[in-house]
């Protein structure tokens, strides 16, 4: 039987700061963002995450962006305002490439 590997992502640690404020506490976070506080702890740590997470999380987050000031101030529109699309684009990076698996430094 063979794994399917799973696509993994990192939201943007340059962004982690600005998002805290709208996931809450550990009661409130499923409702807020839909995510669980465990995912949130891999997020605000770097770490990777499931691609399919990462883009419910990015989409919950998007949805609420012009109540983060700290986006209007990265990502601003030349005639004021947020800049959407540079926000996207920003958001997730790839994951960092992991260690190989022990069966695959043997020869």
């Amino acid at each position: 039987m063979s794994e399917k590997k799973q696509r993994m992502c990192v939201v943007n640690p340059d962004l982690v700061d600005e998002i805290g404020h709208l996931v809450g506490g550990q009661c409130e976070i499923m409702t807020r963002i839909g995510i669980s506080w465990n995912s949130w702890i891999k997020i605000a740590g770097g770490l990777p995450v499931r691609h399919s997470l990462a883009h419910r999380f990015k989409a919950r987050v998007l949805a609420d962006a012009d109540r983060v000031e700290g986006f209007q101030q990265k990502f601003p529109l030349p005639g004021g305002g947020l800049d959407y699309a540079a926000l996207e684009d920003a958001f997730l990076l790839p994951s960092p490439a992991t260690r190989a698996e022990p069966n695959m430094l043997r020869s």
